[in-house]
Order: C-alpha cells, then sequence, then structure tokens
C-alpha cells in the first residue's frame, strides 16, 4: 500500500500558506503607509527649518537694541494657533498668508540694518515650499519685556490637519545691545 497525503492534510497546508502570504501582502500596505509618512516628515521638517532659521538668526542678532526686542508682539496675533481656526472652528483655507504676514511683520518691527545681512533674510521662505505642496503655520510669542521669544511651526499638504501635525518649537534669548 503507498502512502500518501489525505485531502485534509493538504487542506490544512494551503491553509496556513495563504494565511502567511495573506500576512506578508498585509505588510506592503503598513510599508506604503509608512513610507508617505516618513517622506511627509522630512519635507515638514525642511519647511519648519526655512521658516524658521532666518528669525532665530535676525532675533538672535548682536546689533539689536532692547528697546526693540522688549517690545516685539505676537505674530499672527494674541491667540497664537487659535488666529489659523475660522469661526467654524476649522483651519482657514490659506494658513501660509498668515504665516507669511507674521514673519514679515516680525522682521519689519525688528527694524535691523539691511546692509549687514543677506536680504533674502527679511523675506518669507516660499521657495523651500515650491514643489512640495506643503502650506505651514507660524506663530511667534513674545511677552512684553521678556529676553525671550518662542518660535513655533507647523507644515502639512492637508490643510486641514495643521494643527495636528508635529510642532517644531524654538527660543531664542536676547544677546544684542543695551541701550535703555
Amino acid at each position: 500500500m503507498k502512502r500518501a497525503f489525505t485531502l485534509i492534510e493538504v487542506n490544512l497546508a494551503m491553509l496556513i500558506m495563504a494565511g502567511g502570504i495573506l500576512s506578508i501582502v498585509g505588510l506592503y500596505a503598513f510599508g506604503f503607509r509608512e513610507s508617505r509618512q516618513s517622506r511627509e516628515d522630512v519635507a515638514a521638517t525642511a519647511v519648519a527649518d526655512s521658516v524658521m532659521s532666518p528669525l532665530a538668526c535676525a532675533l538672535s542678532s548682536t546689533n539689536l537694541k532692547w528697546s526693540v526686542f522688549r517690545n516685539l508682539g505676537n505674530y499672527p496675533g494674541e491667540k497664537g494657533w487659535g488666529e489659523y481656526l475660522n469661526s467654524k472652528g476649522i483651519v482657514d483655507d490659506d494658513p501660509q498668508s498668515k504665516a507669511e504676514r507674521a514673519f514679515e511683520n516680525l522682521m519689519g518691527a525688528l527694524n535691523l540694518p539691511s546692509g549687514e545681512f543677506d536680504s533674502s533674510l527679511f523675506s518669507f521662505p516660499a521657495g523651500a515650499m515650491n514643489g512640495t505642496g506643503m502650506k505651514c503655520g507660524l506663530v511667534i510669542q513674545h511677552e512684553p519685556d521678556s529676553a525671550v521669544v518662542k518660535i513655533s511651526c507647523r507644515a502639512t499638504r492637508r490643510i486641514g490637519s495643521l494643527l495636528s501635525m508635529p510642532l517644531f518649537y524654538t527660543e531664542v534669548r536676547f544677546q544684542g545691545l543695551q541701550d535703555e
């Protein structure tokens, strides 16, 4: 009598193999999602760095006078990240324009001598976002007479998810001239 596999043994082996193959296929979807998220995280980091670095550079200038630094305000306004929400509590259609105004208003308030700095420092670095589809939000907070300015930035491709994206944050301490 010849020994062979029964139909039940063959079906059981196929079930085990099918389970393994389906598990591997499921990992592909997870890998694609993680790869996309990784690309977005890298792009958001690059955008935040290109926006926050010129601000930190300008704020830490040793030629900046205390009388100017101590009177800096909050940009884009007193509500901080709440400035990016409309009346329904949803992120504005165009957070980028608020971020640009916050950047330009702070640079204007600093009143730095333009001859001592690269002129590109004074304009919003929108070129870093070209081709990436990224939009960013920027909040600059400063309490009156404080020697610290707090800068935070978020960037995303999906505007509605701006406030759920990772927050990039830095503080800049006054290093300029005492003029009072």
